[in-house]
């Protein structure tokens, strides 16, 4: 027998969303400050730096890793800016969050630490934009979230 879920969105006060600077992502932003905007919710906006595909990158172009992150770190820094700006029309509480690591590790982890009511994120990241179907860091976090999580295309 079906239960009202208590009028989920209503109860969402914590928003995670990851960007990565994919056309999904940006999209995935904008449901995300529009709902953050009705129920006077925080967004927690994350990007992660994939440490692995740094290291293999600097690899494979003979580039010192070190200065490969810095350059990836600072992208990032501008990336969460570029989405922190983009809130500031919905007059939103924004928290930008910068972490290294394997995305779909970090989402889920972040996501338990800040007690996050509700992911939304891009159904594909930069990697994966035109296979089409879900890319595989948001399939993990589709399976190992600890909240709902919502999948923009």
């Amino acid at each position: 027998m079906y239960k009202s879920p208590d009028r989920f969105f209503w109860r969402t006060k914590r928003i995670l969303l990851p960007v990565d600077g994919s056309g999904a992502a940006a999209r995935a932003a904008t449901v995300a400050y529009e709902l953050a905007e009705i129920t006077k919710g925080t967004i927690l906006l994350l990007h992660v730096v994939n440490i692995g595909m740094v290291q293999q990158i600097a690899t494979m172009s003979d580039t010192d890793s070190l200065e490969l992150l810095t350059r990836y770190i600072v992208n990032g820094e501008r990336l969460l800016e570029g989405y922190r700006k983009a809130a500031s029309e919905f007059k939103l509480e924004i928290e930008p969050i910068l972490e290294q690591g394997l995305p779909s590790d970090k989402i889920i982890t972040i996501a338990k630490e800040k007690k996050v009511d509700l992911i939304i994120m891009g159904s594909q990241g930069m990697t994966a934009e035109s296979r089409g179907g879900l890319g595989s860091a948001t399939e993990r976090v589709v399976r190992k979230a600890p909240c709902a999580v919502l999948v923009i295309r």
